[in-house]
């Protein structure tokens, strides 16, 4: 494994660390941490790996990291659905930093990880049955404003997803 990417793995841990950290607390993810670390997986890619292509470890890499992290989480923002503008942006930023290859991944093990802890929140606070009711309420009604709602700070299972992802691409832990 290159320098380059076990420097950008670490910036990343640190960053979703810190992001996982702020959202716990706040219910926020800034942009004084997020944007850099898009400034930064772009620069530090482009520094270490030069151009590159889409698969390649460099900035074109970065760029399209960048923009599946953006729009995949990005359609969640847009059609309300759980996620919020700094978690939108957090995933670019891992994107950046991953690259295409290992953030798709990154995307992937942060989905799961997100539905497991969400399920799970599901289940300790006793509401599945009312949550299934409610899902099938929304298929098929417009739904109402100002309904007790369980949140997950989506901080976490981006941090977790992340770490996993990583612990994959470095064969610590087996993949999909």
């Amino acid at each position: 494994m290159e320098t380059g990417e076990i420097v950008l793995d670490g910036i990343l841990l640190v960053l979703v660390a810190a992001g996982a950290f702020t959202d716990l607390r706040s219910h926020r993810i800034p942009d004084w941490l997020s944007l850099p670390g898009v400034a930064l997986g772009l620069g530090l890619r482009w520094a270490f790996f030069g151009l590159g292509g889409a698969f390649d470890a460099g900035l074109v890499a970065s760029l399209f990291g960048g923009l599946v992290g953006f729009l995949v989480f990005g359609m969640f923002a847009i059609w309300g659905k759980g996620m919020g503008g700094g978690d939108v942006k957090l995933m670019t930023a891992v994107g950046s930093l991953a690259g295409l290859l290992h953030g798709l991944t990154c995307v992937m093990c942060v989905a799961v990880v997100g539905a497991v802890l969400a399920l799970g929140l599901v289940v300790a606070k006793r509401r599945l049955l009312g949550t299934a009711r409610g899902l099938l309420r929304r298929a098929f009604t417009t739904p109402r404003d100002g309904a007790d709602r369980l949140t997950l700070p989506y901080g976490l299972p981006i941090a977790l997803g992340v770490l996993w992802a990583t612990l994959i691409k470095h064969g610590i832990l087996a993949g999909f």
